[in-house]
């Protein structure tokens, strides 16, 4: 009876060893040209239901928004501190999406994170990648002392002059240190200028969702910090 038994060891043994080779090759082919996996890390949790499907991670339906507010909510839980973050506008034209970046104290890599919904394929797509860290360009290059702010310059050429020279080092510190936003921009309705010395700085903002700088330097990404609302007083809520 036992030498019965051997063949039948050996062709289960045998197909266990052809299961396992074939689950290692559908797992390799799974995460193929993905450059960072959150499941394999321990500070980047994965938004429930988003399977790889390299090079993205995907979901039915629309769930754009709710990543994006997954990972606002999860990351700074993990040491993750948000450096920009631009989400459409329009949350129903096709390909509706966001882009965000974050960076960590002793990673020296930033975060990106960026999903968008397709209606065609009724999906959203994610992907997670590693980058260069950002660099914030210096625009404010020497002391000034005076600056001119308008609130509506699309109303009115009027603008009201800062001469207190604190303030306007700190207006211009908080420009200098805001990070290049790069090509992906979604312009917030309202808008301001800044006369800072010879350079104009155009200031596009939401209270909840950020400040664009524009300006023929480039354009730069902020978090809406109450700080420089206080200081600028571009918005009547301040």
């Amino acid at each position: 009876m036992k030498v019965g038994r051997k063949p039948w060891l050996i062709f289960f043994v045998l197909l266990l060893a052809a299961l396992l080779f074939y689950f290692q090759q559908i797992q390799k082919e799974k995460y193929e040209g993905l450059e960072l996996i959150p499941e394999r890390t321990e500070d980047i949790p994965l938004y429930s239901g988003l399977e790889a499907d390299s090079p993205v991670y995907k979901i039915n339906g629309d769930h754009w928004r709710q990543v994006m507010e997954f990972y606002e909510k999860e990351l700074p839980q993990n040491g993750w501190s948000l450096i920009m973050q631009q989400a459409s506008p329009d949350s129903n034209e096709d390909g509706a999406g966001f882009i965000s970046n974050w960076e960590k104290k002793g990673t020296d890599w930033v975060l990106s994170i960026s999903g968008s919904y397709f209606k065609n394929m009724d999906q959203t797509e994610v992907t997670y990648d590693k980058r260069v860290p950002i660099k914030a360009m210096k625009w404010v290059e020497s002391e000034v002392s005076e600056v001119c702010i308008n609130e509506q310059p699309d109303r009115s050429e009027d603008c009201f002059k800062m001469t207190d020279r604190k303030i306007i080092s700190q207006i211009g510190e908080m420009i200098n240190e805001a990070p290049d936003a790069g090509s992906q921009q979604h312009l917030y309705r309202e808008k301001s200028t800044i006369e800072f010395g010879g350079l104009t700085i155009t200031v596009y903002y939401d209270l909840d969702e950020g400040i664009y700088f524009v300006s023929d330097k480039g354009t730069k990404w902020m978090k809406p910090e109450k700080e420089f609302f206080e200081l600028t007083r571009i918005s009547k809520e301040y």
